[in-house]
Parts: structure tokens; C-alpha cells; sequence
């Protein structure tokens, strides 16, 4: 009986790093206020990932912490401003050419 105890518990914890390890659905972002998904990740030094649902991904790395504002750099050097909104979104903006990215805090089936 103990080596079936020992299975059902090694199947319990084997479900709990899978519900652990899963992906969070994908974001209603924009780039230039065109529809994309994507998918943002936060490091405790202030760097921010960018993944795209069409492939492509981007690190900035905090340049200078602000709140609301502040200033990250991008894998290529780009300068984007950071604005975080109340409610949790963020939006980043490259002044030199234009550029806009709309991230939300949360993807939709997570919205209140």
C-alpha cells in the first residue's frame, strides 16, 4: 500500500508542475495600434520580453525607473518611454520613430 500511496502522491505533484509550468493566453496588444497578441514577461531587474504571436520578441532592459514613466532600451538600442496606466497597462513608446506598443495588464479571459 505505501508504494501506491508514493504513486498517487508523485501523480499529484507531476499535475501541480504542469498547472505551474503552463503558458498564460496570449494578450490583445498593438504595435502602432494594430491588433496582436502577445505575451510580456517581467524580470526583478526592471527588464521587460516581448513575445509576438507571430514569432518575433523583444527585451528592453530598464534604463531609468519612473512611475508612471519610465525609460527602457531595446535589444537593437532603441529608446522607448514606458507609461503605466492605473489600471495596470502599459504603453511604450520610441519617440525617434514613432513607435507604439499598447500591452494590457491582463490577457481577455482574465478581465473582470
Amino acid at each position: 500500500m505505501l508504494l501506491g500511496g508514493a504513486v498517487l502522491s508523485l501523480g499529484w505533484l507531476t499535475c501541480g508542475l504542469v498547472m505551474i509550468g503552463r503558458a498564460e493566453g496570449w494578450k490583445a496588444c498593438a504595435f502602432n495600434d494594430q491588433p496582436i497578441g502577445c505575451r510580456d514577461t517581467h524580470s526583478p531587474d526592471g527588464t521587460v520580453r516581448i513575445v509576438w504571436q507571430d514569432g518575433k520578441a523583444m527585451t528592453y532592459r530598464l534604463e531609468k525607473q519612473g512611475f508612471p514613466f519610465s525609460t527602457l532600451r531595446d535589444s537593437l538600442g532603441g529608446i522607448w518611454e514606458r507609461q503605466i496606466f492605473v489600471q495596470g497597462n502599459a504603453v511604450f513608446t520610441n519617440k525617434a520613430n514613432g513607435n507604439r506598443i499598447f500591452v494590457p495588464l491582463r490577457p481577455e479571459a482574465n478581465r473582470p
